[in-house]
């Protein structure tokens, strides 16, 4: 009975613990999305979640892990809505993948805008590590070029790894845009599909080039 009670303490303990790392990390994300990276402090932190400064390093560390914490929730959060749909066609492959993003991001613009400045100022992103969201993004792209190729859309005249560089760095140029204010989100959209579909006229088939420009040409008429 006593072991069973114990154990009873032990599993509320760790919950609590866990609801209490969660509220000071969704109060960081709050302080975050409203006032930006800059004005993040502990001391802030620690009144608005109702907690200690050494309570918050117990829980989760310093200032620094807290926002590699939040930073690494926004990347999950990311990789889970890119990497659920396959497709052969580039147009409707590019489509997914961009609204997958959009519909996430502006669910909470603000966050996801400083979570992305944070990464890059904090280096967390590891652009070289092979199992980092930007070499999963690089992979993604290199697969539809290659199953565009398998199914016709493409030539294959240009080397896949080259072209997936290629049409992943439309979205980090478009990326970098919008988390620094430049452009809007509607606007991110719009140079991510023309620059991703421009970059595969370029190995498009005869029969397929004349599509992928049409379909530029329509989303940028919608400006």
């Amino acid at each position: 009975m006593k072991t069973a009670r114990a154990q009873g303490g032990v599993a509320t303990r760790t919950a609590n613990k866990l609801k209490r790392k969660q509220t000071i990390l969704n109060t960081a994300r709050g302080i975050i999305a409203s006032g930006g990276y800059s004005s993040f402090t502990l001391a802030e932190l620690a009144s608005l979640a109702n907690v200690t400064v050494p309570t918050i390093h117990n829980l989760i560390g310093n200032k620094s892990e807290v926002l590699k914490h939040l930073v690494v929730d926004m990347v999950e959060r990311t990789e889970h809505v890119l990497f659920t749909d396959k497709f052969s066609d580039p147009i409707t492959a590019v489509e997914s993948f961009t609204d997958n993003l959009m519909s996430l991001y502006q669910d909470d613009e603000a966050f996801y805008k400083a979570a992305f400045v944070i990464g890059e100022q904090e280096s967390l992103f590891e652009h070289g590590h092979a199992g980092g969201i930007f070499k999963k993004s690089l992979k993604l792209a290199y697969n539809v070029c290659t199953e565009a190729k398998e199914h016709g859309f493409l030539n294959g005249n240009v080397d896949p790894e080259l072209l997936a560089d290629r049409v992943f760095a439309n979205q980090r140029i478009a990326r970098y845009d919008w988390m620094h204010g430049y452009i809007d989100l509607p606007e991110y959209r719009r140079q991510m599909i023309c620059g991703m579909l421009l970059t595969f006229a370029a190995d498009a088939t005869d029969d397929y080039r004349p599509v992928l420009l049409a379909k530029v040409n329509r989303v940028f008429s919608k400006v």
